[in-house]
């Protein structure tokens, strides 16, 4: 009667190792720094956004107003079409400059409720600053 050999042999089949360590601990510990620096990166990332103070500002209102004055001022269409995009582009270096400060700026027509303190009139100020100050480069 034969016997299976490779069944009573007291070889084992040898295991990669690198520096002691098999490569499944290595793959696992791999594994563990990545997801550790992930949650690191991840909390750092969710108290930056809990800083930034969220506000709010009238964009509608403020334009609806400007179109008006702008409709019953009697300027031609071009007059009219150059002082409008004047003004939006004003009201959006503005509302950047906010953003840039620090804050996340909230349409307040789409906000239903809350505590966010509103920027309109800040914002209103700034445009008229800024379409001021253009108007004295252009003389």
């Amino acid at each position: 009667m034969m016997e299976n050999i490779l069944a009573t042999s007291d070889q084992q089949v040898p295991q990669r190792r690198f520096a002691g360590y098999s490569l499944a601990t290595l793959a696992n510990f791999a594994g563990i720094m990545v997801a550790g620096l992930w949650a690191s990166w991840a909390t750092t990332a969710l108290v930056e956004v809990k800083e930034r103070e969220v506000v709010t500002v009238e964009l509608a209102g403020m334009m609806g107003a400007f179109v008006e004055a702008e409709a019953r001022s009697g300027n031609p269409p071009e007059i009219m079409k150059a002082r409008v995009e004047r003004y939006l582009k004003a009201v959006e270096a503005s509302v950047n400059s906010l953003s840039a400060d620090g804050r996340t700026v909230l349409v307040a027509e789409a906000v239903i409720a809350g505590s966010a303190p509103d920027f309109t009139e800040t914002v209103r100020k700034d445009v008229a600053r800024r379409l001021e100050d253009e108007a004295h480069v252009r003389k």
